[in-house]
């Protein structure tokens, strides 16, 4: 029996990284799916906010590698009447969006859709772009396609991917009577055990996520201020400088910091060097305003560092399998406290949570039976 032939919509994919998150859902789906469905990867060929194009891509032309398609589309080449010929050509059985507000990668395939000009079934994974946090950012051009979407029934014939429950109700507050299917996002990351030297009162803090304000880096910052002298924290950042205004403000922080606080911009990480990078770290600090699944939380874990975080991602157990913190943006002081309790710990109790992470994300993840998930999601898409 042939494959299925799912095209994937995404706006960067490798070798970027500086989008973060949705690359790695994407790419840990196609490792762990491709022997079960044809994939067909169809994405620009730079990265978010680069005006450099890939090495070593010919764009505008698809090619094979390990059993994937992938189609790099070229600036000039982008756009809804070139996606259409792409689309007829590769007759797919489903096409999968990884985004809400990509404009030629999503709200244009709808608008194709609704024109009748595609007759594929959609699958739409918002990426979180629906949890409040993330549409507090240029609300009011949002609402106001929001609230044309729901009058004119735009996403009537799209299903929606959401990763978890709480993704789940987002969504249902605009499209209240949409076909929503929930399965976790994917990490083909593995479990590396965490061997860093710990001594009391002094912390390896990092902060691995986009530099952009919804990931919260200025107000992990403010928190730092207060951290009490006698207690040596480094907080290392990696990530895109996806805003440059933004990123300002964060130095304008740093450079108010006390001297027992050392922090540094250590540019992005490459994608294979993620969980190397960060087992030498005691823990992740990510006061975000909003994850649907957060895979710089996960590799954390997968490698053994606990985690300081936001109420406003999936994690919201971690207290209770010593595995970090979960706590509510409204309490700044809790997360002062957690980076305290952290500090003070010697290495016998450091180890003690560090193995409580691996612990608690080996049994989270379920890998095997997410694939079902998937395979099950992609194939009832494909049959409504």
């Amino acid at each position: 029996m042939d494959k299925k032939k799912i095209a994937v919509f995404i706006d960067w994919y490798l070798p970027g990284t500086k989008a973060g998150g949705p690359v790695r859902s994407v790419f840990s789906l196609i490792a762990l799916l491709k022997n079960q469905f044809n994939f067909y990867i169809i994405t620009s060929n730079k990265d978010l906010g680069s005006n450099k194009v890939y090495d070593d891509i010919t764009p505008n032309k698809f090619f094979i590698k390990e059993n994937v398609s992938y189609y790099y589309f070229s600036d000039e080449n982008l756009n809804g009447d070139n996606i259409l010929l792409l689309l007829n050509e590769i007759k797919p059985d489903l096409i999968y969006l990884n985004s809400f507000w990509s404009f030629t990668f999503s709200i244009n395939i709808i608008r194709l859709k609704n024109k009748k000009l595609i007759g594929t079934p959609i699958l739409l994974a918002p990426r979180g772009m629906l949890g409040k946090g993330a549409l507090s950012l240029k609300s009011f051009k949002k609402n106001i396609y929001l609230f044309a979407a729901k009058l004119l029934g735009w996403y009537k014939n799209v299903r929606f991917h959401a990763t978890n429950k709480v993704e789940e109700k987002d969504i249902r507050v605009y499209f209240s009577s949409a076909k929503i299917t929930i399965a976790t996002n994917l990490n083909s990351g593995t479990i590396i055990k965490n061997s860093v030297i710990k001594i009391p009162n002094a912390l390896n803090l990092f902060f691995l996520s986009r530099i952009a304000e919804v990931k919260n880096l200025h107000f992990a910052l403010e928190i730092l201020k207060d951290i009490p002298s006698q207690i040596k924290i480094n907080y290392d950042i990696y990530g895109n400088l996806e805003d440059k205004d933004y990123w300002a403000k964060c130095s304008e922080i740093i450079s108010q910091l006390p001297e027992n606080v050392k922090v540094n911009y250590k540019k992005e990480l490459a994608f294979n060097d993620v969980q190397k990078t960060i087992s030498n770290y005691h823990c992740l600090f990510l006061p975000t305003l909003n994850e649907n699944f957060g895979h710089s939380i996960v590799e954390s874990l997968l490698c053994g560092c606990p985690v300081i975080i936001s109420d406003q991602t999936p994690w919201n157990d971690l207290e209770k399998n010593n595995a970090g913190f979960t706590i509510p943006l409204s309490n700044k002081q809790s997360f002062l406290n957690a980076i305290i309790e952290m500090a003070k710990l010697n290495q016998e109790e450091f180890s003690f949570k560090s193995n409580a992470a691996n612990n608690y994300i080996s049994q989270k993840i379920e890998v095997e039976k997410n694939i079902n998930l998937y395979k099950n999601l992609f194939n009832e898409s494909i049959k409504n």
